[in-house]
C-alpha cells in the first residue's frame, strides 16, 4: 500500500474525456438541487432567465449568467441570520439538522464567511485532503506536526481529522500553541511532515537558535505549505528547504473539495488539480467583464469554483478572487492531470503608473538575494490600494553584518532587478534584521502608512 502513487488510483487517473462526460453530469444535477432547495440560487436563476434544465453543454454552464461573489455570499448569511434563524445563508441547501461541521474565514475585515458541512461535505474533504497528503509522501503511520491554527480554518481541525481518517497520526499543537512548545512537541515526537505557512516555515528557522536546536535537526522531511503564497516562489521554497532539509510542497485548496498540490519535479510546476470529481475551479472569465475565457494552455483568468459533490451551501460559479493560470500539457513529473499557479489575489493587485503589481511577486524578487537580506518586507503605501504612487515604497530587513557600502550597492541591484523584471520604480527602505514583525499565520506583505477614512 504504502509504494502506491495514488490515494485513489482509479478517480485520480481518469481521463479528459471520463472527467468531462462526469463533471457535466455532476454539475446538471447539482443546478437541479440547488434551485429546488435554495432560495438564494432561484432568484439568481430568474434574474437570468434561466433554469436549471437550459444547461446541457459545458458551454452552456459557461454562459450562464450567474455568478456569487465573496462579498454577495456573505450579504445572503448576514439576511439569513435575521430571517432564517441561521447564519449559514440562503444558499444552504441541507437541512440545519444535517450541518454537522462549520469552516470559517478569519474575520479580520468584519463579519467572518461561515461554511457549513454535512457528515458527506466532511467525508469529501478528508477524501480530497488525503489525496494531497498522499502525494506529498505521506503515510498511514507517519507522524504530522500540525501547525496551522487549530481554529475553524480549512487546514485547523478538519485537517487533523483527515489525517486521523487516513491512518497518519497529527500532533495538533498548532500555531497558537506558541514557538516553544512547537518546537518541544517535534523533538518528543520526531514527525516526518509539518503543516504550516510559509511564512511560519521561515519565522521557525530564525526562532529555533534560541530553544538550543536548528530546524534542520528535528528530522521533518516534507513540508506542506498553504494559506499564503511562499511555497510556490523559487527562492522562497529554496531558502525553506535548504534549512530544515526537507521537500516542500505547495498546497492550495478550501471547503467545498478544493485540492491541489505540487509534485516533486525539481523545477515548480505548479499544482495538480485533485479533485475534479468534486468541483471545477478553472471555468476562468476577464476580471472585469465576467465574461468567459477560452481555456488552453498557459490561459491567465480570474478563477471560477463550482462545487457539484457538497450538500450544505454548495457555490455555484463562486468568484475565487484569484488570479490563477492554467496548465494542461503533460507535467514532466509523469504525473497526470492539468495544473495550476495561482499568480495572486484580484483584490491585492496595485497600479503603480498602469502596471499590475503582485506583492508576492516582489517577495519573490526580494528572496532571491538571500543571503544578504532576510526575506522579511513590506510594501508601504500612501493612500488605499489598488492605485499606488512611484516610486513604490519597500522596507526590507538586510542581514547582519552589512556595511553601508554594501548596502548602497545592494539597493542599486534589487532596484534595478525590479525596474527590469516588475517594470516599476521602486523607493527602498533598509530596516535591520528582526526589525519587521513575524507571523505564525499568514504573512502580511503590505503595510499602510495612510488612515482610514
Amino acid at each position: 500500500m504504502a509504494d502506491r502513487r495514488f490515494w485513489n488510483e482509479q478517480v485520480e487517473t481518469r481521463s479528459e474525456d471520463e472527467i468531462a462526460a462526469l463533471r457535466m453530469q455532476k454539475i446538471r444535477r447539482q443546478l437541479a438541487y440547488c434551485h429546488q432547495r435554495s432560495p438564494y440560487y432561484r432568484e439568481k436563476f430568474h434574474g437570468a432567465g434561466a433554469t436549471p434544465q437550459d444547461v446541457r453543454t459545458w458551454e452552456d454552464f459557461r454562459r450562464l449568467p450567474i455568478f456569487l461573489t465573496p462579498e454577495e455570499y456573505k450579504a445572503q448569511q448576514e439576511r439569513s441570520a435575521s430571517e432564517d434563524g441561521h447564519p449559514y445563508g440562503r444558499i444552504l441547501c441541507a437541512p440545519l439538522a444535517d450541518v454537522v461541521g462549520v469552516s470559517s474565514t478569519s474575520g479580520t475585515t468584519g463579519r467572518p464567511t461561515l461554511t457549513p458541512f454535512t457528515r458527506r461535505d466532511i467525508a469529501t474533504t478528508d477524501e480530497v485532503l488525503a489525496r494531497a497528503f498522499w502525494r506529498m509522501g505521506i503515510r498511514p503511520g507517519d507522524t504530522v506536526l500540525h501547525a496551522f491554527g487549530l481554529s475553524v480554518w480549512v487546514l485547523g481541525i478538519p485537517a487533523v481529522r483527515a489525517l486521523e481518517a487516513m491512518g497518519a497520526r497529527p500532533i495538533a499543537v498548532g500555531a497558537e500553541g506558541g514557538t516553544e512548545r512547537l518546537l518541544m512537541f517535534a523533538r518528543i515526537t520526531r514527525p516526518s511532515a509539518l503543516l504550516c505557512t510559509p511564512s511560519y516555515a521561515e519565522y521557525l528557522i530564525e526562532r529555533a537558535p534560541a530553544a538550543g536546536i536548528e530546524v534542520g535537526e528535528l528530522g521533518i522531511r516534507r513540508i506542506f505549505c498553504a494559506g499564503e503564497p511562499g511555497a510556490g516562489l523559487p527562492a522562497v521554497r529554496d531558502k525553506i528547504e535548504r534549512a530544515w532539509g526537507a521537500k516542500v510542497y505547495d498546497f492550495a485548496g478550501g471547503p467545498w473539495g478544493i485540492a491541489s498540490i505540487s509534485c516533486d519535479h525539481a523545477e515548480y510546476q505548479g499544482m495538480h488539480l485533485l479533485s475534479e470529481d468534486c468541483c471545477v475551479h478553472y471555468d476562468f472569465v476577464d476580471p472585469q467583464t465576467r465574461q468567459p475565457i477560452e481555456v488552453k494552455d498557459g490561459t491567465i483568468g480570474a478563477a471560477v469554483l463550482t462545487a457539484f459533490d457538497w450538500d450544505a451551501g454548495p457555490p455555484v460559479k463562486f468568484l475565487l478572487n484569484d488570479l490563477m493560470q492554467i496548465h494542461l500539457a503533460p507535467c514532466p513529473c509523469g504525473l497526470p492531470g492539468k495544473r495550476r499557479r495561482i499568480l495572486g489575489r484580484i483584490d491585492d493587485m496595485l497600479i503603480v503608473r498602469g502596471i499590475n503589481v503582485y506583492p508576492a511577486a516582489v517577495r519573490n524578487l526580494v528572496n532571491e538575494f538571500l543571503p544578504r537580506v532576510t526575506g522579511e518586507m513590506r510594501i508601504v503605501l500612501a493612500e488605499p490600494p489598488p492605485r499606488a504612487a512611484a516610486p513604490l515604497h519597500i522596507r526590507l530587513e538586510h542581514a547582519a553584518g552589512i556595511g553601508e557600502g554594501a548596502l548602497e550597492d545592494l539597493g542599486r541591484e534589487i532596484g534595478t532587478r525590479i525596474r527590469d523584471r516588475l517594470r516599476f520604480t521602486a523607493q527602498l527602505e533598509f530596516v535591520r534584521p528582526g526589525t519587521l514583525e513575524r507571523s505564525a499565520h499568514k504573512g502580511r506583505l503590505i503595510e499602510k502608512g495612510y488612515r482610514d477614512a
